[in-house]
């Protein structure tokens, strides 16, 4: 299906049209950062990294692409690219000792900030439990699981655009998100289970 918010922004600013490159601000601003703060966890490093995505996106879009490419361009997912490369390589450069594939342990000062629950994908992933215990159980996940959640059921992507933000195929992409609930939704179960067996012994004692 053709964005034609997505296209028509592209074309406006590649036109040097008035307002373009305010609408496209205003347009994306709010999922790029918090996408950007859910990979960096500091709002400071975020907001460069936004900013440097919106700067690069401009120059890409005036003076590196022509009309054609900015009509068949998929916007939104080029823009999360982007952002997704900036913060990569903003996290190499001030936190080398934290680039591994592994979760990040609480100890280390990881936090996952507050997300937004207003869309009814995020809703129905949330089933029931609070906030924080989905916050923490995000946490347990390694780093690309936790991303492709995101990405799908916070910022609500189709699986096509997801595939463009992160590579690899669409069919590939839905397979790893369907891992990655699944993983969730262990840690989920495993969660409410240490509870339950902490409120037993708190009883029993």
């Amino acid at each position: 299906m053709i964005d034609e918010v997505g296209r028509d922004l592209a074309l406006a600013v590649h036109a040097d049209e008035p307002g373009a490159v305010e609408r496209l601000v205003r347009t994306y601003q709010d999922p790029l950062f918090g996408y950007a703060l859910r990979l960096l966890q500091d709002s400071a490093d975020a907001q460069e990294v936004t900013q440097d995505a919106f700067l690069r996106a401009y120059n890409a879009l005036t003076a590196r692409y022509d009309a054609a490419q900015c009509r068949e361009l998929a916007l939104r997912p080029w823009l999360f690219r982007i952002t997704r490369n900036l913060a990569y390589n903003r996290r190499r450069a001030l936190r080398p000792a934290k680039e591994k594939e592994e979760p990040f342990p609480e100890a280390d000062g990881w936090h996952i900030p507050a997300l937004r629950y207003e869309s009814r994908a995020a809703q129905d992933l949330e089933t029931q439990e609070e906030r924080a215990r989905l916050e923490h159980a995000l946490a347990r996940l390694n780093r690309a699981s936790r991303e492709l959640i995101l990405l799908r059921f916070v910022e609500e992507l189709p699986y096509a655009e997801i595939a463009a933000v992160v590579g690899g195929g669409e069919a590939s992409v839905r397979g790893k998100v369907f891992r990655a609930l699944r993983q969730l939704r262990t840690i989920l179960t495993e969660m409410e289970t240490q509870d339950a067996m902490q409120g037993d012994r708190g009883t029993t004692g």
